[in-house]
């Protein structure tokens, strides 16, 4: 076995992966969920890649609030987010 030949298995199954993903799409949305569901983990355990909110503008709305007040914000949308992922998820006829 050549290292061409790894690279050709390899290549067919990924290749097959992305054949069975745009034959059935639905299931991206429960790729999706589990990506905002560990998200929410990260905030609800106080990780700080979770917390760190990343922008390079003032938002004049949260100057004044304390870390854990945007936290909790944060929590917010993504819970709702996560809500309606699976919701999507359910209802796909």
């Amino acid at each position: 076995m050549t290292v061409t030949d790894i690279y050709e298995g390899i290549n067919n199954s990924v290749g097959s992966y992305f054949e069975w993903a745009q034959a059935h799409p639905r299931h991206g949305l429960l790729v999706v969920a589990g990506l905002a569901a560990f998200w929410l983990v990260g905030l609800l355990r106080r990780w700080e890649w979770a917390c760190r909110w990343q922008y390079y503008y003032k938002l004049w709305m949260f100057d004044a609030c304390k870390p854990e007040t945007k936290r909790k914000i944060q929590i917010t949308p993504v819970s709702m987010l996560l809500i309606l992922i699976l919701v999507w998820y359910f209802m796909w006829v």
